[in-house]
């Protein structure tokens, strides 16, 4: 027979609990329901990943120290490219729609133009201080971003620990030059680009679209990326088994952003050339270009209508091969937003591929080494003995850089592999790979100084501590995850022969 007092019992109790819990767990239209729920995640989220509580230590830690920095060196710092974008703020603040400009982009000029909208005019300390902003901004995404591909809360804190206290990003991205908003528009990127793959949903793919295309409009070198970038896109749904009506949504979102993003500098081309009579998208390509070939002492393999110029530049390079310096004395390249220089040397290039890419080889390792320190005031502050230490420490992780170049092959490896094809961690880090690549390769074969590859490594430098330290973490997590099995099997088995 059944028990019925219990049953009479455990009903009327589960119906107190009931009534409890909606008393205790207010509804969504209750005033305490969003503090309610944030605290319940709260509780959730320490007794397991604890990746609030990491994330706000980490937050802390990157507002110290660049907070530290920033009383250490006082003031503003300019850079020799500074007065040329405070120019094109200066009159985006008073002429908004005046956005095309024959030498600067306008991202960077926006930028501060909008902090002297809101902090005055002039005011350039609040657009260092803006750049602080989007400085820990970007270390937090690489916070978030490391917890979306590793997974684990140490990985994640050690990583944003190395970018959030390194003195030698802060250092680049106090001073008034582009690199800090690049840094940020690319870490911001990289992360939807990761979402994306990770969802294949379309609000993360335009997302996307948006930061590529300021980040276009900031620094010219990612001019080129939409094409390889995209084709992963492509990749990544094929990947992933998507059918092919859904297949046919991504293509054709993907044609849409690559037609949006290139009628755009179409029409900026199409401006600065009707209004500033300069063909292009900036004349400083024109620079990179000629300090390439006298870099790499091409000037004479010039078509024969270049001999005579070709023989004034064999000259003028004994002394000194910067093209800012060297253009000036030759007037046939320098007329015109030096438009001759960039078309001579694209010439030779052009004419000879093989023989430019064999002397760019050797420059990519050097290139991920090299330092030389930011321009800042010689002013005494009170926390010179501890930045000088953490400086030091830095230094010693830039050098690690260089094992970037190890890690694109096993990541292709990993991505190719049939074994790994489905899974989401060669497809996101393959993601943040080839982007970093791209960063590296295209920057490597434009720069021609060597404090000029420090300074534009320092937009991807994020990037590539990530991919460099994300694949020693998961290497040592693996090995010590094997160590220890493999020690308990040699024992059980030695237990076993022992016994028998």
């Amino acid at each position: 027979m059944k028990d019925h007092s219990a049953l009479e019992l455990n009903e009327p109790s589960s119906m107190v609990g009931t009534e409890q819990s909606s008393s205790v767990h207010p509804t969504p239209r209750e005033p305490g329901y969003f503090f309610h729920s944030f605290s319940q995640w709260f509780i959730t989220d320490w007794r397991t990943h604890k990746y609030l509580f990491f994330g706000a230590l980490l937050l802390l830690i990157n507002v110290s120290v660049t907070v530290a920095y920033y009383v250490n060196y006082p003031g503003v710092t300019f850079d020799a490219d500074t007065p040329a974008y405070l120019v094109v703020a200066e009159r985006l603040y008073t002429h908004p729609y005046f956005l095309v400009d024959a030498w600067r982009l306008p991202g960077y000029p926006l930028l501060i133009a909008f902090v002297y909208a809101f902090a005055g005019y002039h005011n350039w300390m609040a657009v260092s201080a803006a750049q602080d902003v989007l400085f820990v901004l970007a270390t937090m995404e690489i916070y978030v971003l490391a917890i979306l591909v590793f997974k684990r809360t140490w990985m994640a804190f050690l990583i944003g620990l190395i970018v959030g206290t390194n003195v030698i990003l802060i250092s680049y991205v106090k001073p008034m030059m582009s690199e800090g908003l690049a840094l940020w528009l690319l870490t911001t990127m990289t992360l939807a680009v990761v979402y994306y793959v990770r969802t294949l949903r379309l609000h993360a793919f335009w997302l996307v679209v948006v930061c590529l295309v300021l980040l276009v409009f900031t620094r010219p070198e990612w001019l080129y990326l939409p094409v390889p970038l995209f084709a992963f896109v492509l990749l990544v749904a094929v990947r992933r088994g998507v059918r092919w009506r859904s297949g046919l949504v991504v293509l054709l979102n993907v044609v849409v952003a690559l037609t949006c993003i290139y009628t755009l500098v179409g029409i900026y081309i199409y401006i600065n050339t009707w209004q500033n009579n300069y063909p292009g998208l900036t004349a400083v390509e024109n620079f990179n270009l000629m300090g390439k070939v006298l870099q790499y002492n091409m000037q004479d393999e010039a078509p024969p209508q270049y001999a005579q110029i070709s023989h004034q530049l064999d000259i003028l390079v004994v002394k000194d091969r910067d093209p800012y310096h060297i253009l000036p004395y030759v007037p046939a390249l320098a007329r015109d937003y030096s438009l001759p220089a960039g078309t001579m040397a694209r010439a030779i290039i052009l004419h000879h591929p093989a023989e430019f890419l064999v002397k760019s080889l050797p420059l990519f390792p050097p290139s991920l080494t090299s330092y030389y320190d930011s321009i800042r005031p010689n002013i005494h502050g009170p926390f010179d003995e501890p930045l000088a230490l953490m400086k030091s420490f830095d230094r010693i992780l830039y050098q690690a850089n260089v094992f970037f170049l190890l890690c694109i092959p096993l990541w292709l490896v990993l991505f190719c592999g049939r074994r790994l094809r489905t899974q989401q961690l060669p497809l996101e880090m393959g993601a943040i790979v080839l982007l970093a690549s791209y960063a590296l390769i295209i920057t490597t074969l434009g720069g021609y100084r060597p404090d000029d590859y420090m300074r534009v490594h320092i937009v991807f430098d994020p990037l590539l501590i990530f991919v460099v330290w994300g694949s020693i973490f998961l290497g040592a997590r693996s090995l010590w995850r094997r160590g220890p099995a493999s020690w308990r099997t040699r024992k059980n088995s030695h237990e076993f022969n022992k016994n028998f």
